[in-house]
């Protein structure tokens, strides 16, 4: 980043729908950010068995091809700086939002436009090296850029219907999976995720939208609670072959 004089300007994230052509990108940010909130809660082994079980190329395909499923990645332009960035401090696994500090960007930085070119990732489907991930966590990693101007900053997953991990009713739409990348966190970025599922949620008629969250997570759990959810019960998670558990969270749309 050059230092510009221009002035500083708030900005938000942009968010698309995925398709199918965004297996790869989500095979990585799903790695990247699990491994970055979750590391450490299990062994290297369960770890392993849980992220080749649930984010690998085939397994994300199949998801994306499912109807009552949706993916949305949100982008955040290449000069973008979190306030702790700026001074030189790392951003904090804190989780999936912040309203401590804010994402700013000096507009001369980078161009107007953008695309979603994915040429660069990873062609890795049958296995996953959770160290090589986390090791491409840089916002500037071409592994990671959407394209010069663009880079994936996180991801959401929203199930209707049958696709809901629990039978909350077909009135119900569940949050499966809202992921931050580790320099974005405190940018509004799950809030903006968040405002958006609730959205889809009323344009489609729905009473009620849930998730789950591990029981530690307590990050997590004060966000989710600062939108309005509360807890409702609770479920097994299985990291591996680790029995963990989730607190089920819900609101009224």
């Amino acid at each position: 980043m050059t230092n510009s004089s221009h002035s500083d300007s708030r900005i938000s994230g942009s968010i698309r729908k995925c398709g199918l052509d965004d297996a790869k990108l989500l095979h990585r940010l799903s790695v990247e950010t699990y491994v970055d909130t979750f590391d450490g809660t299990s062994s290297d082994e369960d770890m392993q068995k849980y992220l080749e079980e649930t984010y690998a190329e085939p397994i994300l395909r199949e998801e994306l091809a499912n109807p009552d499923s949706m993916f949305f990645v949100i982008s955040m332009p290449s000069g973008a700086q979190t306030e702790a960035q700026r001074q030189g401090h790392r951003s904090g696994n804190a989780g999936a939002d912040s309203a401590d500090s804010a994402c700013f960007v000096n507009p001369g930085d980078f161009a107007d436009t953008a695309g979603a070119d994915t040429g660069n990732l990873s062609n890795s489907t049958d296995s996953v090296n959770p160290t090589d991930s986390a090791n491409s966590a840089s916002p500037t990693s071409p592994v990671n850029a959407l394209d010069s101007t663009e880079t994936s900053a996180g991801y959401m997953k929203l199930n209707f219907g049958d696709a809901q991990v629990e039978d909350m009713g077909l009135d119900a739409m569940e949050v499966q999976r809202l992921y931050i990348r580790k320099a974005f966190k405190g940018c509004g970025l799950g809030t903006q995720l968040m405002n958006l599922a609730l959205k889809t949620a009323r344009e489609r008629g729905l009473k009620k939208v849930w998730l789950g969250v591990w029981e530690h997570n307590e990050p997590a759990k004060r966000f989710y609670t600062g939108k309005g959810f509360v807890r409702v019960g609770q479920h097994a998670f299985w990291q591996g072959d680790d029995k963990q558990t989730d607190y089920l969270m819900a609101r009224e749309v």
